[in-house]
């Protein structure tokens, strides 16, 4: 096209938006007539600059966004302004990348609004993002790319979003309980650490010595909580709970239920209301249950001999 039917397409559109300011200015002018202008605008630039050519490796529409956003910072930005200026129709998905893999902190302040809160970074976030999508583009199952990730994060909190989404699957929390009764890795759920939500978990141990006493998958979720919630989630020996511990340097602190009476055989074949009986039961530390368990085998197997 010659350049004055190009210079004509841009003075078309900056007359559109001439007069649409005019007949703001004078108490006129709707929603409708600005979305006019600027399909105006829009044809302009095409008829001007041509289709929106592909970009260049590390200047897609990602980047196109983040820099708008840069420039706005700690402003409610639109969907529509993200696509105008990105040129696609999936800028809410560039937005969440930005958010998740790269640890912009962006919260969504209305239905497609966002705000970027710091020009900076969030470094960890984003070795999160980076550790979680390694361990998912690895083999095996979902349950030992969970265990992975449990591992890697010895400490740490880990959410049922993580999870999944490391597992390829729906089912993370149905994994972690495997981990955790099948095969006693010491998990902390909301119902053992009151300062967990209920979809977070923390893998306290990795070391086999720390493992869950196996007998503790016979106590209900329900029955766990009530007796750590009755016992102020604090161990009945040492008395301790898991800030007194975790202060005093013991990272491995976790809690598990003590049957005062029966241990073992006689525990899995005990009927389960005697066993549930909430009055028999008591809260220990592993540790302490331990000693125990230890214990009353002990005075047990004195009594056989006596009998």
């Amino acid at each position: 096209m010659p350049e004055a039917g190009r210079a004509q397409a841009l003075r078309e559109a900056a007359n559109a938006l001439g007069a649409l300011a005019d007949a703001v200015a004078r108490g006129e002018g709707a929603r409708s007539d600005f979305d006019r202008a600027l399909a105006t605008v829009v044809r302009a630039g095409r008829t001007v600059f041509g289709p929106r050519p592909r970009a260049k490796r590390g200047a897609g529409a990602r980047r196109l966004i983040l820099a708008y956003l840069t420039e706005h910072v700690g402003e409610d930005v639109t969907g529509e302004e993200l696509g105008a200026v990105s040129g696609i129709q999936e800028w809410a998905r560039r937005v969440r990348e930005l958010r998740v893999q790269e640890g912009y902190k962006i919260t969504e302040v209305a239905d497609s609004t966002y705000r970027l809160e710091s020009k900076e970074p969030d470094a960890d976030a984003a070795a999160l993002w980076k550790l979680l999508n390694g361990i998912r583009r690895r083999e095996g199952s979902g349950r030992d790319r969970i265990a992975t990730l449990f591992e890697a994060r010895v400490g740490e909190v880990v959410t049922r979003e993580q999870m999944d989404y490391v597992a390829r699957i729906k089912e993370g929390v149905r994994r972690q309980r495997e981990l955790r009764d099948e095969f006693g890795w010491p998990i902390a759920s909301y119902i053992d650490d009151p300062s967990l939500k209920p979809t977070e978990y923390r893998l306290l141990s990795a070391d086999p010595a720390d493992r869950r006493d196996p007998l503790q998958r016979l106590y209900p979720e329900e029955l766990r909580e009530r007796v750590f919630k009755r016992d102020n989630y604090t161990c009945q020996v040492c008395l301790r709970d898991r800030a007194v511990a975790f202060a005093a340097g013991d990272t491995r602190f976790y809690l598990e239920v003590h049957h005062r009476t029966a241990v073992a055989d006689e525990l899995a074949a005990m009927p389960k209301e005697e066993r549930n009986n909430i009055d028999n039961l008591v809260t220990l530390c592993h540790a302490d249950h331990l000693r125990e368990t230890a214990e009353l085998q002990r005075r047990k197997r004195n009594e056989r001999r006596q009998a």
